[in-house]
């Protein structure tokens, strides 16, 4: 759904975010965090919540309530007074459900579209975030294969006639899967496919291009060059940039000269090379989903290949940093977690239950908040072992902020190391939250348990974000 760039609610944003790039009495959590529960108590104070542009006079009263408070000594204070009435009456806000988010997934509905006489083939495909936004401009997929059971009765259940096979991807010559859609080598216009990436993830082990789990990334670039698409889009991890070969553990570092194979990047530096091979043109970059439109901050690794020249990005449609720094002034504030899940809530949705001592934790902590905003007398049996460990463990109880993108929804939204708590009720976000910042439908259906559902949803590319790259490609496809 388009917006005004001139509606109430887009000034509001701007202004939030144009603050928080200044912060001048807190650092930048405090103040996202203050805004977050002062919202929270304006509106708690005015229960006629009757449509979006309500909780947006709250925001924007509560942007300039702050931006009066003079000192630290004063913030200080009005913090606390706001967590006060938080810890005695924190809760959900009962809106009227008649509130309409302002943002849609692209994909409104995955039954029908307009083809645009270009084909695909989907190698990896989860739950086909990559490849729903290729859907929206017209692609039509022929083909789709994954190892996972899950992957294959989501897209079954959705697209019941489109082929899919079930298997690794190393079982399969690129004849045989050319053989099985009608099309010989050079015939396909769009490879997509996002190989698992646990080998380079920093969540992971680093265990790199040596782990058996980095074999599914060779064995795309081997259909790349078998196979001779028009164009390919793989999608990775980032940390794929930083990989070593070799995996030093942290404690080891700085002890001896590191070997070639030891070195940060020595892994991607490999596989540039392996690309190289495949004779494509090539660009890589790393975006941003919520630049593109998301309700979410999710870097991706994005490498789109063409065979004849070399393809550049799609442009950024949003951005977080302040109207008065921009240069293009068609850009859009971002998204908010608020703009794109306001409609749901109150209604019946699935999330596991919090455990009774993270929810006792959980209680406590504000919209926007996170471990630090706890009482000072919880915190260090609250954060156990962490407490003492460094870095600012900003995903340890966080409760995500309704006017800021959600952070990068992962496979469970419930640890605490990476909590991803609802702003105002006492749970996980939801998988219709979930769906709802990743871009995908609300009439995609994900068969399988709640654990399944949020597993599949938080490994996918945000249909937002491939939304942006497939409309970027079909230009490049039409003017080649």
């Amino acid at each position: 759904m388009k917006r005004s760039k001139n509606s109430k609610d887009i000034d509001t944003k701007w202004k939030f975010y144009s603050y928080l790039e200044k912060p001048k009495i807190a650092d930048k959590g405090d103040i996202r965090s203050f805004i977050g529960l002062k919202t929270w108590v304006t509106e708690f104070n005015n229960y006629n919540q009757k449509s979006q542009q309500d909780h947006y006079d709250a925001l924007n009263y509560s942007i300039d309530f702050i931006s009066k408070l003079k000192s630290r000594v004063s913030f200080n204070k009005e913090f606390d007074n706001a967590l006060k009435i938080w810890q005695k009456e924190g809760g959900g806000i009962k809106r009227e459900n008649k509130i309409n988010p302002s943002v849609r997934p692209p994909v409104k509905q995955i039954k029908n579209w307009k083809e645009n006489g270009y084909n695909l083939v989907s190698l990896f495909s989860g739950a086909f975030g990559l490849d729903l936004g290729f859907m929206a401009n017209g692609f039509k997929p022929l083909l789709a294969l994954d190892n996972n059971s899950a992957s294959y009765e989501t897209i079954n259940r959705n697209l019941p006639d489109l082929e899919f096979v079930n298997d690794n991807i190393e079982n399969r010559t690129t004849n045989w899967l050319l053989n099985e859609i009608g099309l010989d080598v050079g015939e396909i216009d769009v490879l997509t496919g996002g190989p698992p990436c646990q080998p380079f993830s920093t969540a992971g082990r680093r265990a790199s291009l040596q782990d058996p789990r980095a074999s599914p990334l060779k064995e795309y670039i081997r259909f790349i060059k078998e196979a001779q698409p028009k164009c390919f889009v793989m999608e990775e991890v980032k940390g794929l940039l930083s990989a070593r070969i070799k995996h030093v553990p942290i404690i080891d570092r700085g002890k001896t000269v590191l070997a070639a194979d030891e070195l940060p990047g020595s892994a991607f530096s490999k596989v540039h090379r392996m690309l190289e091979e495949t004779g494509y043109k090539f660009s890589i970059n790393v975006l941003n989903a919520a630049d593109f439109g998301a309700p979410q901050m999710r870097d991706r690794l994005i490498i789109i290949g063409n065979r004849d020249k070399e393809p550049d990005f799609p442009k950024s449609s949003h951005t977080g940093i302040g109207q008065e720094k921009i240069d293009t002034p068609n850009l859009l504030p971002w998204s908010t977690f608020w703009d794109a899940t306001c409609d749901l809530q109150g209604k019946k949705m699935e999330f596991p239950t919090l455990s009774p001592s993270t929810s006792n934790v959980m209680k406590f902590i504000p919209p926007g908040g996170y471990w630090k905003h706890l009482p000072s007398h919880m915190i260090k049996n609250a954060m156990g072992g962490a407490y003492l460990a460094t870095g600012g463990k900003m995903g340890f109880f966080r409760r995500l902020s309704w006017d800021t993108p959600a952070p990068t929804v992962i496979t469970s939204p419930h640890r605490m190391s990476s909590m991803l708590c609802h702003p105002e009720e006492l749970r996980p976000i939801s998988v219709e939250e979930y769906k709802r910042v990743q871009g995908f439908p609300d009439d995609w259906k994900i068969p399988g348990s709640t654990s399944v559902k949020y597993h599949l949803i938080g490994n996918a590319v945000p249909v937002y974000l491939s939304d942006a790259i497939a409309n970027h490609v079909v230009k490049f496809l039409d003017n080649s």
